[in-house]
């Protein structure tokens, strides 16, 4: 059994290559507990953050509830590729930090959740990337969607309570616990990461 990655620094992003992904619990499982569709709900390409390596299989972390869910699947259903890229976001301090092969490449003032509604800790990914209609509203132009879920919220705004990176139209909140649980950037900030960070970004969200 091989970990992943061996390069330190990077991860291994799986791309689905086929509309339907079987998703099973153990290499050795006869059946599978999971089928995720490709292209997703929202038309972007099934993506997943590589946690584990075997011959022929990938263990994958999966955006569904519960948070940190991982299954395994064929290396057939997937184009691997290296992405150098990760983001830590720091609660105590409103910041999300950028890095490259473990090296900070910026830092960005962050809003996160408030006490009752607070931001999940934890290891996630980057599942999909959402332009916005209007770039000045409540997102911002961009908005990243997570594999992290809401702890309180199970659903909102017509979604599931997803967690998200994006912009705002409240920059004042910058700097502050103030958001339903999303990280919130300043609106040229996220425009950077949207061109910069590939769906499968590891994302690892603590104090």
């Amino acid at each position: 059994m091989r970990a992943a990655p061996k390069h330190v620094g990077e991860s291994i992003v799986a791309t689905a290559i086929a509309r339907d992904v079987p998703i099973y619990r153990t290499p050795d499982a006869r059946r599978p507990f999971l089928h995720l569709a490709n292209p997703t709900a929202v038309r972007e390409p099934l993506t997943f953050l590589v946690r584990e390596r075997r011959a022929g299989w990938e263990r994958v972390y999966l955006p569904i509830r519960p948070d940190g869910s991982t299954g395994w699947t064929r290396d057939r259903y997937l184009r691997l590729a290296w992405n150098p890229y990760s983001v830590r976001v720091r609660m105590r301090s409103h910041q999300l930090v950028l890095l490259k092969r473990s090296r900070v490449v910026a830092r960005f003032p962050a809003a996160v959740g408030r006490s009752v509604l607070p931001t999940p800790k934890g290891r996630y990914y980057i599942v999909d990337l959402l332009k916005q209609p209007d770039p000045n509203g409540l997102y911002g132009p961009f908005a990243f969607g997570l594999s992290a879920y809401s702890h309180v919220l199970y659903s909102f705004g017509g979604g599931p309570g997803q967690i998200g990176i994006h912009g705002t139209n409240e920059p004042d909140s910058i700097g502050r616990s103030a958001s339903h649980g999303c990280i919130r950037l300043r609106n040229e900030d996220i425009v950077r990461l949207a061109h910069t960070l590939p769906l499968g970004t590891p994302v690892t969200i603590g104090e």
